[in-house]
Order: structure tokens, then sequence, then C-alpha cells
């Protein structure tokens, strides 16, 4: 597992990440699709996960989408890989205990492939 890989998969994301709510994008409240231009995503939190995750699965590196509560109390989905949470709300990536220090609750996570089961943590 490689820690500089993650860290530049988030870095690479984030840098043209423009946040859009499903709502306002698709006329849903909620939509999950996984963005073809991983460079540059319109989204909400779970397209920045999903394209974190389609980055990180053409290097070979296991990862977990996750639903958590975040400290306001909110929904949102971010991605676990190797311990670390890549976040589309964090300039970098933080190990979960770290986010759960500043009020993130993990709620649910996925399996490692698409259409596997969530797990309650």
């Amino acid at each position: 597992m490689s820690k500089d890989t993650i860290d530049a998969i988030h870095k690479r994301v984030l840098k043209n990440f423009e946040y859009v709510t499903d709502k306002k994008q698709y006329g849903k409240i909620e939509k999950w699709v996984t963005p073809e231009d991983v460079d540059n995503v319109t989204g909400d939190c779970e397209d920045f996960a999903l394209a974190c995750r389609k980055l990180l699965r053409e290097t070979d590196l296991p990862s977990r989408l996750v639903f958590c509560l975040d400290e306001t109390g909110e929904g949102h989905a971010v991605l676990e890989s190797g311990g670390w949470i890549l976040d589309n709300r964090q300039r970098k990536v933080l190990s979960k205990q770290k986010l759960e220090k500043i009020g993130y609750r993990f709620v649910l996570i996925s399996g490692f492939e698409p259409g596997d089961p969530w797990h309650k943590l």
C-alpha cells in the first residue's frame, strides 16, 4: 500500500473538483455516477469518492466507499484505502481516527467491488 500514491490521487482529483449537488446537476436528491473525467469532476462527495476509487483501481489499490456523518451530523461519502480517507472536504488524506477527532462518525462501509453489500460500522 503506497500512501504516496493515495496522496497523489487525492490531490489530482481535488485539484479541479467543483462541488455541485445532485439536485442541481441531475434534478434528483441522490444519483451515484462514476465520473468519466477524473481530472475535472463536477459533483458532490460521492462523485469525488468514485473518481478517486476509479484511479485507485487503475493502480490495483483496494478501496471501499464509506458513508459517514460529518461534524454537523450531515451525511457524507468518503473513500477508504489502506486505512486512509480520501475526502473532498479535506486538503489532504487523513486517517479515520483523525477525522473522528474532528467529529466524523463512520456509519456504513461498502465491499471492495461494485455491488458488494454495505456493512454497519
